[in-house]
């Protein structure tokens, strides 16, 4: 099982941070769908979440008996205790109060979009199957489901 990034498609900035996920994603812990994508939308729909309520980088974490969806510094802390557990910044962020690190958060998302990034890479094939913004969710969620 794996767990779901969500992100903002139309934004350098996010997608340049999926490229560092999948650079150093070596389990293939997770997968990838833009918040702009159907799948996105069927995904939040069968959560209950309003996805307009997120405009950056949301995590659906896949437990063995539920489902549990992280946002802003939490999800970033989440993505580095899989990736980078002994990271600087995923240490700080666990330690911070939650306030504190949600609002360096929201001040990276909000000039995100003006933060030069170097331009994106095309993903190899292995790569562009990592990425379910073709994909099906009610699909997925049945596989999920009975999967043994």
């Amino acid at each position: 099982m794996y767990h779901i990034l969500f992100f903002d498609g139309e934004c350098r900035y996010c997608n340049r941070w999926v490229q560092w996920v999948v650079d150093r994603d070596k389990k293939r812990s997770f997968r990838f769908a833009s918040l702009q994508s159907e799948f996105a939308k069927d995904a939040f729909q069968y959560f209950n979440v309003d996805k307009n309520k997120f405009d950056s980088i949301v995590v659906l974490i896949n437990m063995q008996s539920s489902n549990k969806i992280t946002v802003k510094s939490e999800a970033v802390a989440f993505l580095f205790s899989i990736l980078k557990p002994d990271a600087l910044l995923c240490k700080l962020i666990r330690f911070m109060p939650r306030i504190v690190s949600d609002l360096g958060y929201d001040f990276i998302a909000a000039i995100r979009r003006f933060i030069p990034v170097s331009d994106c890479r095309l993903y190899n094939e292995e790569e562009m199957r990592l990425f379910l913004d073709n994909s099906n969710f009610t699909e997925l969620l049945f596989r999920f489901r009975h999967k043994k």
